[in-house]
């Protein structure tokens, strides 16, 4: 991950404390409440007593490993953030820590082949991964029976494979998807080549290449796919 560098402030005994006894745990505990297990977590915080004691922390570090957020096996997280505002004197009186301004984080995060097929079995991503193949193939879902069990993914230079039994109008029928993936203004990716072979003739199944917008407050600055791992940088906007 490229390194973003800001000035190193002193800390006063005054803000240690506070960083120490209270901020640093603060963090801890709102980043293992937003997952459901963790194998290891560091958080390291920068910043002078003056802008601490204001309620502006001038830099967060982030390393978690093993995370598992809604389902979803995360593998490596490491985050940095810069100029986070939070009510610090809420949470001096023991309350939870929350963000009052809208911060820009830099990310990198690695999954292998195993973390993303783990995840198949998560709500969030098959759900993800059906709506969006329900686009692709023009099937209108309010219309149509229409399901797709993912059981199988695969991960190699440049493209990624998904497998799984397909469930439309009573009939079920295996499909299989491949597609390369590539990122294209920071928000923009494309799927191209996309190759979708199932048996049932579905509207739009001979599309070969597609474009998915992610959003303005997602700017991703590299993305790699590799034999057996998926890593990923960027810059993400976080609102309160």
């Amino acid at each position: 991950m490229q390194k973003y560098y800001t000035d190193r402030l002193e800390l006063t005994n005054q803000t240690r404390g506070i960083v120490g006894s209270v901020l640093a745990p603060a963090c801890r505990i709102w980043l293992r409440s937003q997952v459901s297990q963790v194998d290891s977590l560091q958080v390291d915080i920068q910043g002078g007593s003056r802008q601490i004691l204001g309620g502006t922390i001038p830099r967060v570090a982030v390393v978690a490993v093993g995370a598992i957020y809604q389902g979803l096996s995360l593998g490596s997280i490491d985050l940095v953030a810069e100029n986070i505002r939070i009510n610090l004197p809420q949470v001096l009186k023991g309350q939870p820590l929350r963000l009052l301004e809208p911060i820009a984080v830099i990310a990198e995060v690695k999954f292998s082949e195993a973390d993303l097929q783990a995840s198949l079995t998560a709500p969030l991503l098959s759900q993800a991964i059906t709506d969006l193949f329900t686009q692709i193939l023009a099937v209108n879902p309010h219309q149509t029976n229409w399901l797709i069990d993912w059981y199988q993914l695969a991960l190699a230079p440049h493209t990624l494979m998904l497998q799984g039994n397909l469930t439309i109008e009573g009939q079920i029928a295996p499909i299989e998807i491949s597609m390369g993936i590539a990122v294209r203004d920071g928000h923009l990716l494309d799927l191209d080549p996309l190759t979708i072979t199932c048996s049932i003739d579905l509207p739009g199944s001979k599309i070969n290449s597609y474009q998915i917008d992610l959003g303005n407050d997602l700017n991703i600055t590299q993305l790699q796919l590799a034999a057996s791992e998926l890593r990923c940088q960027g810059r993400i906007q976080v609102n309160p």
